[in-house]
C-alpha cells in the first residue's frame, strides 16, 4: 500500500513544473500527491478489511470464505489501485492535450522568392520560384520552390531544400513538407543533417522541432571526427546532442570497430552506452558484452553481464570487466576465468588485472591456476598469482604464486611461500619453507626444483638442508638427508637419489618378504646413491668417510630412530583439489612420531622444537563454490 501511494506522489516529479504548462496541467500535476494522501484512509480501511477475510479464510470448512477473501485482497485492492491510477493520468493526459491544442500558433512567414503564382484552381496554395526563403520563428528555411499553404500554414518545398534550426543544426534535403502548426518537418531524399562537428546522413527522416527529436526509420550514416556509425533505426535530440541506434549498429574508427543491437552516444560527454549482444575489436584484442558504456575520448570501456575480453590465444571472462585500451589495462571482477590456450593454463580468482603493455596478469581473492594438458590436471592456489607472458608471442611465459601457496596434483602435492612454473621447458621451483609430498614420500629443503615431463615428475632438485622421509609399512620413518638431494623419478615413483654436499645420511627399515623386520640400518658418508625398487631401498652406495650399522630394533633407542631436524607434515598435505583453500600457518604442524618424547630430544640437537597451529579457514568464494569446477 506504502508503495501505492509512494508511486502516485512520485509521478509528479516525472514531469518539470513551469515548463510550458497549461494552467489545468499543471493543477493536475500539483494534485497526483494531494490525492495520493486523501487515498491513504481508504487504502487502510481496504487492507484491515482484507485481514479480516484473511482470518476467516483460516476456519475450518471455510472454502468459500477463503475464495472470496483471495479475491477481495488480490482483485479488489488492484482494481482499486489501477482504476485511481488510471483516472489521475487520464486527467493529466487531457489536460495535456487541451495546453498543446490552446497552445499559440504562429506564422510561417515568407521573406523572399523570385516569382510567385497564385491560382484560384488551386485554392489557398501558392507558388514560389526561385531563391525563396521562408521563416517559423527562429528558424529559416531555403529552398528552390515550394508551395505556400497559408490557410493551412504549411508548405512543400523542393530542391536543394536547407533548413537552419539553430545555431549549431542545420538540415539539408531535396524534398520537405513543413507543418507550421505542429512544428513537424518531413525529409526525403538525400537528406543530411548537421549539428557542430556531426553530419547524419539518411533517405528519410522526420523532425519535430517542439522535442528537438530527429528520427529516421531506415538506416543512415553519422560522421563524427574519425568515427562512422550506421544503423537501421535511429533518433537525435539535439538540445541533449544525443543519439539513439537500433538494429545493426555499426561504429568504425581508426582505433576500434563496435558491432551491437542497441546504442546510446552523447556528443557532449563523449560517452556511448550499449545494449544487447555488443562486439568491440581492436588492435590488441576482441572485447564481448551484453551491457555496458564507452567513454570515447579516454578509450575507456566498462562492461557487465559476463563479458568476454579474448585474442588468439587469451581468454578472459567475469560478471564485470573495466578496460583502459591508452595503458593497456583490463580489470575483471568476480567469478574471473582467464584462459591460456597456448600452454593450457586457467587463471580464476575474483578479482583479476591484465597489462597488456606489461606482459602480465595477476588474480587475488579465491584465486587459484589450473594446467589442464593431459588428463591429471595440476591446481595451485595462492593468496596472488601472476600470469606473465609474451606479448609478441601471445603465449604464457610463467605462472607465479605467492603466499600461502598450496597445490594439489593426483602424483604429487605441494606447499611453500612462492612459486614459480615456467611453461616453456616445465619446471616448478618452490621458495620458502618448501614442502613435495610424491606418493609416499615427503620431500623438504631450502629451494625445491622440479622438472616435469608428460605432466609427470621426471627429477627433483632439493638444494639446502634436503631431507626425505617416508613412512615405513609397519612402522617407523625411512629417512634420507643430506645437503643437496636429487631424485629420478620413473613411473610416479622415486627410483634413484643422489645425496651430495660435505655428510650424507640414512636411517632405514630393513625387512624380508613377508614384512618382518631385519633390522634398522643406520649410515652416513659424505655422498650416496640410493637405487629404489617398489617403494623401497634396494641398494645403497656411499663414498667416501662411511659409517654403517645395522641394529637390532630393540638395540637402537627411540631418540636416535630420527635424524636431526626431523619433520613429518602429514596433516600439512593437500587431500584433494578443493583442500588447497585450507590455510597452514608459515610454522608447520610438530613433527608425528612413534614417541613425541624421543623426536623432541633429538631434534633439540639441532633446533628448538616448534608448537605450530593449523586453521581450517577458507576463503570466501570457495565456501559458496564448496567444490572446484
Amino acid at each position: 500500500m506504502d508503495v501505492c501511494v509512494e508511486a502516485c506522489r512520485g509521478a509528479s516529479l516525472l514531469f518539470l513544473p513551469g515548463e510550458g504548462l497549461s494552467a489545468d496541467a499543471q493543477f493536475h500535476l500539483d494534485m497526483l500527491p494531494v490525492l495520493a494522501n486523501f487515498a491513504t484512509p481508504f487504502l487502510r480501511i481496504l487492507q484491515s478489511a482484507s485481514l479480516v477475510f484473511a482470518f476467516l479464510s483460516f476456519l475450518p470448512n471455510s472454502d468459500n470464505n477463503r475464495t472470496f477473501a483471495r479475491y477481495f485482497i488480490t482483485m479488489k485492492a488492484k482494481a482499486l489501485f489501477i482504476a485511481s491510477m488510471i483516472l489521475l493520468l487520464s486527467q493529466f493526459v487531457a489536460a495535456q492535450e487541451q495546453d498543446t491544442v490552446q497552445r499559440k500558433k504562429t506564422r510561417i512567414h515568407i521573406e523572399h522568392y523570385d516569382v510567385a503564382t497564385f491560382s484560384k484552381s488551386m485554392g489557398d496554395m501558392q507558388r514560389l520560384i526561385g531563391n525563396v526563403k521562408m521563416r517559423h520563428d527562429s528558424a529559416y528555411f531555403f529552398c528552390d520552390s515550394a508551395y505556400f499553404y497559408e490557410k493551412s500554414n504549411s508548405f512543400k518545398a523542393f530542391q536543394n531544400v536547407h533548413i537552419i534550426v539553430n545555431d549549431s543544426v542545420e538540415v539539408f534535403s531535396d524534398l520537405l513538407d513543413y507543418d507550421g502548426n505542429t512544428r513537424f518537418a518531413e525529409f526525403f531524399d538525400n537528406v543530411k543533417l548537421m549539428d557542430d562537428s556531426t553530419t547524419l546522413l539518411t533517405e528519410y527522416m522526420t523532425y519535430d522541432r517542439n522535442l528537438h527529436l530527429a528520427c529516421y526509420p531506415d538506416s543512415a550514416t553519422t560522421y563524427r571526427g574519425d568515427k562512422t556509425l550506421i544503423s537501421c533505426i535511429g533518433y537525435y535530440r539535439d538540445d541533449i546532442k544525443e543519439f539513439s541506434f537500433f538494429e545493426n549498429v555499426e561504429v568504425t574508427s581508426p582505433k576500434y570497430q563496435m558491432y551491437t543491437d542497441t546504442l546510446y552516444y552523447n556528443t557532449n560527454i563523449e560517452k556511448m552506452w550499449f545494449e544487447g549482444p555488443t562486439t568491440i575489436i581492436n588492435k590488441e584484442n576482441i572485447l564481448d558484452g551484453e551491457h555496458g558504456y564507452y567513454l570515447v575520448d579516454e578509450d575507456i570501456a566498462f562492461l557487465d553481464k559476463r563479458p568476454v575480453m579474448h585474442n588468439e590465444t587469451q581468454r578472459m571472462k567475469s560478471d564485470s570487466m573495466y578496460y583502459n585500451r591508452n595503458i593497456g589495462l583490463a580489470k575483471a571482477y568476480d567469478h574471473v576465468d582467464m584462459i591460456d590456450t597456448s600452454y593450457k593454463v586457467i587463471m580464476r580468482g575474483d578479482y583479476m588485472e591484465m597489462w597488456e603493455n606489461r606482459g602480465f596478469s595477476f588474480a587475488t581473492d579465491s584465486a587459484y591456476a589450473i594446467s589442464y594438458d593431459g588428463g591429471d590436471s595440476l591446481y595451485i592456489h595462492g593468496d596472488t598469482l601472476f600470469m606473465h607472458f609474451d606479448k609478441k608471442k601471445e603465449e604464457v611465459k610463467k605462472l607465479i604464486a605467492r603466499r600461502n601457496v598450496r597445490f594439489f596434483k593426483s602424483d604429487m602435492q605441494g606447499k611453500c611461500d612462492t612459486l614459480t612454473y615456467l611453461m616453456a621447458d616445465s619446471t616448478i621451483r618452490m621458495r620458502v619453507s618448501p614442502i613435495l609430498w610424491a606418493e609416499d614420500s615427503q620431500m623438504t629443503g631450502t629451494d625445491i626444483d622440479i622438472k616435469l615431463k608428460d605432466q609427470s615428475i621426471d627429477w627433483v632438485l632439493q638444494k639446502g638442508n634436503a631431507f626425505i622421509i617416508s613412512e615405513d609399512t609397519i612402522e617407523g620413518y625411512n629417512q634420507i638427508k643430506g645437503t643437496d638431494i636429487t631424485s629420478r623419478f620413473k613411473d610416479g615413483n622415486i627410483h634413484r637419489v643422489n645425496v651430495d654436499g660435505t655428510k650424507a645420511e640414512t636411517i632405514y627399515w630393513i625387512r624380508d618378504d613377508d614384512g618382518s623386520l631385519i633390522g634398522i640400518d643406520v649410515s652416513n658418508s659424505e655422498t650416496m646413491v640410493i637405487e629404489m625398487e617398489n617403494q623401497g631401498i634396494s641398494v645403497i652406495k656411499s663414498f667416501k668417510t662411511i659409517n654403517e650399522t645395522m641394529y637390532p630394533e630393540e638395540d637402537l633407542k627411540e631418540s636416535s630412530r630420527y635424524l636431526p631436524g626431523f619433520k613429518w607434515h602429514k596433516e600439512a598435505r593437500p587431500v584433494d583439489k578443493d583442500d588447497i583453500f585450507r590455510h597452514v600457518e608459515a610454522e608447520m604442524p610438530k613433527a608425528e612420531t612413534v614417541s613425541e618424547s624421543a623426536t623432541q630430544q633429538a631434534v633439540a640437537k639441532e633446533e628448538p622444537a616448534a608448537v605450530e597451529k593449523e586453521q581450517e579457514e577458507q576463503p570466501k568464494r570457495h565456501r559458496e563454490r564448496k567444490k572446484l569446477d
